[in-house]
């Protein structure tokens, strides 16, 4: 395998729980993560993975120029945790666990200050 220099993760800016769990695996993974929004016009150009998506759909990443969602998303990135920081990366799966099934589950709701 490869040595992974940087993950690259494309979260919706306008989501709230996204884009905060998209910032916080910086703080996680022992490679540097780059987060771009979903509404960037130059994002397929830039990643010809990417083209014919819809990255807004759910967050993903690119990874060995691969996109992945889901399971395997988590799965690649749990590979990357970095050494000591193995608690808030369980705390941080969790924390999205919950945010997907409350959105499969349609109890998500917006938090309006």
């Amino acid at each position: 395998m490869a040595l992974v220099e940087r993950l690259v993760v494309v979260a919706d800016s306008a989501c709230g729980g996204c884009s905060a769990i998209a910032a916080a695996l910086g703080g996680v993974l022992a490679v540097t993560v780059v987060v771009r929004s979903c509404r960037d016009p130059h994002l397929a150009e830039e990643f010809p993975v990417l083209a014919g998506r819809r990255p807004c759909a759910r967050p993903l990443a690119l990874y060995e120029d691969r996109a992945l969602t889901g399971f395997r998303l988590l799965w690649r990135a749990g590979r990357l945790v970095a050494p000591g920081r193995r608690a808030a990366a369980l705390r941080l799966a969790l924390r999205i666990v919950r945010l997907r099934a409350a959105h499969l589950l349609g109890t998500s709701r917006l938090h309006r200050r």
